[in-house]
């Protein structure tokens, strides 16, 4: 019995961000409204933001935002508390890398044990990247002649077991919050296609708002991106649904 693929996935974050991305983007729609309408009736059309309206609403109907909100606060208080754990360990084992590498005592280069990934994850609060990331320092870091290299430099076993019990409670945390979302976060068929209809406007809009500030506002160009609406989000841990929805959208 063969099965039916899935939809291409057409947004670019991931299912439980789609709704406060497009709560931002609604919010720089309205905000920028004028310039919207100038560069196309389209734009300031009832049926153009009816139609934002009901795309919505059909996402909303397949995600509650309440399992959404839970979890954003889940991945803030998580994430908070793993940066201020992590970021001296972190500063000491790159000074030891550093000396190391710098006596070619390590069977890796620096750059493959990934500080900077590990960083990275723990800046976007990204849950599953922040877990792969601290798996792959720590299989480098117990790799014998790496081991042994980094102890001559004054690292230590229990250095090794604070990174070690980080990633058990990440991976721990990552498993709990996959599970309370697979009934609504699932990506089936039916939320990806809404998902879609959602990033519809929203990527419209944000295509539409990068090109009409590039060259007069290149700055107010760079918020219509989704690096910089994701950054944004991910720092303010899901606060930025507070923002204003667009008149009527």
């Amino acid at each position: 019995m063969s099965s039916t693929p899935l939809p291409v996935r057409q947004f670019r974050c991931r299912l439980e961000e789609l709704n406060t991305v497009s709560d931002l983007v609604q919010a720089m729609f309205a905000a920028n409204q004028a310039d919207f309408g100038k560069a196309s009736p389209d734009y300031a059309a009832p049926a153009y933001l009816a139609g934002w309206k009901n795309a919505k609403k059909g996402f909303a109907d397949l995600v509650p935002v309440g399992v959404r909100k839970a979890t954003d606060k889940e991945v803030t208080k998580e994430m908070n508390a793993l940066a201020k754990s992590l970021r001296e360990p972190l500063n000491w084992l790159n000074i030891r890398l550093n000396r190391a590498e710098g006596k070619q005592l390590l069977a890796n280069a620096q750059a493959d044990f990934g500080l900077g990934n590990v960083r990275h994850e723990i800046s976007t609060r990204d849950v599953e990247g922040l877990d792969g990331a601290l798996n792959t320092l720590l299989q480098l870091v117990q790799e014998p002649k790496n081991l042994a290299a980094l102890t001559a430099q004054g690292h230590t076993p229990a250095d090794t077991l604070a990174l070690a019990d980080a990633r058990t409670r990440i991976a721990k945390f990552n498993e709990t919050q996959n599970t309370n979302q697979d009934a609504s976060l699932a990506l089936t068929a039916q939320n990806i296609a809404a998902g879609n209809a959602l990033w519809h406007f929203v990527g419209d809009a944000l295509a539409t708002g990068f090109l009409m500030y590039k060259e007069t506002a290149p700055k107010k160009a760079k918020t219509f991106t989704m690096a910089s609406l994701l950054k944004r989000m991910r720092n303010e841990g899901g606060k930025a649904t507070a923002a204003a929805p667009a008149p009527g959208v």
